[in-house]
């Protein structure tokens, strides 16, 4: 029974294997469990394509260099923004705000090490298929931030009460969503959406609560409003901090 120089390779990883059930000598790939010869783990398609088409061994080096590259990049970039919104926004804003400099960046990086132990976790028992991960991530940022940045640039009246209420709700409501469809096996009541396109309607939903509240709570001070309208008029300054407000921006 002849096998490719890649299968072979590929299968000492556990990633792909072959179990030739009816003793024919052949390998079949089919779509039923029971007589299903070949199982390929999702994971390997990218890996494995430069060396299933035969080509260069430099052009499989960049790969996974390309790959592990843009890993780490997107991973020191999350982890900074989780050490310093935790350490100054959370912390040195709502907890202690007498904390000093030191302090603040102890509680960093004490954030950073907690952040890598949990992401290590998942590494390792990973939740789903690596796109269905970028899905859930993808849609979590979309129903809590995205919203409020673009109502932030170009609606003034949208306020500090309306962000918090939007951000709340939608990631609220997407979190639930994908928990209970992933791993409590709830079937997809709304609508029949899947749990990696929930984020699309929490998204929404977080543009309608953000709008609404903000239209019935105090609007922002004038100099937030002349900031927003200001901010796309190119070639202005924009105003100073102390015209703004810290207390608001607070």
């Amino acid at each position: 029974m002849r096998q490719l120089d890649w299968a072979n390779k590929w299968e000492q990883t556990g990633l792909l294997a072959f179990d030739d059930k009816n003793q024919d000598g052949r390998f079949q790939l089919t779509p039923d469990p029971e007589t299903n010869e070949i199982t390929i783990d999702r994971d390997i398609i990218v890996l494995s394509t430069p060396e299933v088409a035969k080509l260069a061994p430099w052009v499989i080096a960049l790969v996974a260099a390309g790959g592990l590259a843009a890993a780490l990049s997107t991973a020191s970039g999350l982890l900074l923004v989780i050490s310093s919104s935790v350490a100054h926004d959370v912390y040195y804003r709502m907890i202690n705000p007498g904390a000093s400099e030191s302090l603040r960046v102890m509680v960093g990086r004490i954030m950073v090490g907690f952040a890598i132990a949990i992401a290590g976790y998942f590494g390792v028992n990973p939740p789903g298929f690596v796109a269905q991960v970028v899905a859930f991530a993808f849609g979590l940022a979309a129903a809590s931030f995205f919203p409020v940045i673009i109502l932030g640039v170009f609606d003034k009246r949208t306020n500090r009460e309306g962000a918090i209420a939007g951000m709340i709700v939608g990631l609220a409501f997407t979190m639930f969503y994908i928990l209970g469809v992933k791993f409590y096996n709830m079937e997809p009541w709304f609508f029949g959406v899947s749990a990696e396109g929930i984020g699309t309607l929490g998204m929404i939903l977080n543009f309608i609560v953000t709008f609404g509240v903000s239209r019935v709570t105090p609007p922002p001070p004038e100099s937030v409003q002349r900031l927003v309208e200001e901010l796309r008029t190119p070639g202005d300054e924009p105003p100073a901090i102390e015209e703004v407000g810290e207390d608001y921006l607070d």
